[in-house]
């Protein structure tokens, strides 16, 4: 596919299914100093979806699919290069009734085009 038309429909699906996202980075457990909590939007999928497992290609089936309580949050890399996100970070969904709160399990950064996170319930 066409890098071009790839990042065009990139934006069509953005523009239709993004959220804003606040992420709260956390440091062993405690807010990182070395980087601010910011509000973004990107794709924030959550529920029981057996047909979008998610094992990043690794084969490990303890990591495969995602829970009722989690998700996965899909950011685009071109408008949000500066953001990193790392496992243990909180991210919270703002447009959501109850601003659920998530915790990140992993970061998947080897797209060029999204930085995919696989997002567990905070409790």
């Amino acid at each position: 596919m066409d890098s071009s038309l790839r990042e065009d429909l990139m934006a069509e699906v953005d523009d239709v299914w993004s959220e804003t996202i606040r992420h709260l980075p956390l440091a062993d457990g405690r807010k990182d100093p070395e980087r601010d909590a910011v509000e973004f939007t990107a794709v924030l999928r959550t529920g029981d979806r057996d047909a979008e497992r998610m094992n990043f290609g690794r084969g490990n089936n303890a990591r495969a699919g995602v829970t009722a309580d989690g998700g996965n949050l899909r950011i685009d890399r071109a408008v949000h290069a500066a953001l990193v996100v790392r496992k243990g970070d909180k991210v919270v969904a703002l447009d959501r009734d109850g601003q659920p709160v998530f915790e990140v399990l992993s970061v998947d950064d080897r797209s060029h085009l999204r930085l995919i996170c696989e997002l567990g319930d905070a409790n």
